[in-house]
């Protein structure tokens, strides 16, 4: 069935809470961490179980996907790698540092819209990349927090490339299926994130006791929040600047910032990582791009 694209502020809106969802995705990874899951099974436990959901609606509805494969596989795969490698960010590194490293997205982005989608930029968007690059130096400076730089810090800062990638297909690729995509996304999140998890600490997989103590948690994360999350952002950003959607989607950086910093206070910043962090919100909340008339879309 076609219907009619949402106002921009309608869909807007769907960014902004589906992207104050994901600020707490932490907490069922550091959960199953604290259960004896940790690492890249964790994100394993929490994406399989809606990819798996997803999967079983693609079948029913597998004729809306013939001309559709290559289109899913793509954006699946980039926002997958996306959430993957940001996942194993907040694994390795600090809650509130991965957020913001993921956070720089709306540089990429931007820079995605003006090259691949003949997105017109402000000065107010080549203020919040200059400010969004000033931050990232003074937030991987060293300024004396309590954790370290490492791997995760890397993966951080190399999801928001993949996922502004997978937005900017979003938005070229109009009506492609929802639950395709979503369905992609969390098998690719899942499979990269125990590719580069593995290499990092190794394939051991959790007790079988374990797994059978904390499945009933990971299904109903991955089927009643994780899948409704992913399919609104997919939605909406059929409808938006890539760029647009990145500077919404920072309702995730307040709303992880807030709660990390109330329940992890030994990962605090130092002095010039707050300035960068500060930075690269404001650079964020420069200008929130005008509203762009966008593409119908199918919901299958």
């Amino acid at each position: 069935m076609r219907l009619n694209p949402p106002t921009p502020g309608f869909a807007s809106g769907a960014v902004l809470l589906s992207a104050a969802v994901w600020g707490l995705y932490w907490i069922p990874l550091r959960y199953l961490d604290a259960e004896g899951v940790g690492g890249a099974w964790a994100v394993v436990l929490v994406n399989v179980p809606a990819a798996m959901l997803l999967a079983v609606l693609v079948a029913f509805r597998w004729q809306n996907y013939r001309t559709a494969v290559g289109s899913v596989l793509a954006i699946g795969f980039f926002t997958g790698a996306g959430l993957g490698l940001y996942a194993l960010g907040l694994v390795y590194s600090s809650v509130v540092r991965a957020t913001l490293l993921f956070y720089l997205t709306p540089v990429w982005a931007t820079l995605i819209g003006i090259v691949w989608l003949g997105e017109r930029a402000t000065w107010r968007r080549w203020a919040a990349i200059i400010g969004g690059l000033a931050g990232l130096v003074l937030l991987v400076a060293r300024g004396g927090g309590a954790v370290p730089l490492n791997i995760g810090d890397l993966y951080a800062l190399l999801s928001g490339v993949f996922w502004a990638v997978g937005a900017a297909l979003i938005m070229r690729s109009g009506g492609v299926p929802v639950a395709g995509m979503g369905m992609v996304q969390f098998a690719a999140t899942a499979g990269i994130a125990l590719l580069l998890g593995g290499l990092t600490d190794g394939f051991a997989p959790p007790a079988p006791s374990v797994l059978r103590d904390v499945l009933p948690v990971s299904v109903a994360i991955s089927a009643f929040v994780m899948v409704p999350a992913v399919c609104i952002l997919f939605w909406a950003q059929k409808f938006l600047f890539p760029g647009r959607v990145g500077l919404l989607m920072m309702s995730e950086v307040l709303v992880a910032v807030f709660t990390a910093s109330l329940l992890l206070p030994d990962e605090a910043l130092g002095a010039l990582e707050w300035a960068g962090a500060v930075l690269i919100v404001g650079a964020c909340f420069i200008e929130i791009a005008p509203a762009r008339k966008g593409r119908s879309a199918s919901f299958h």
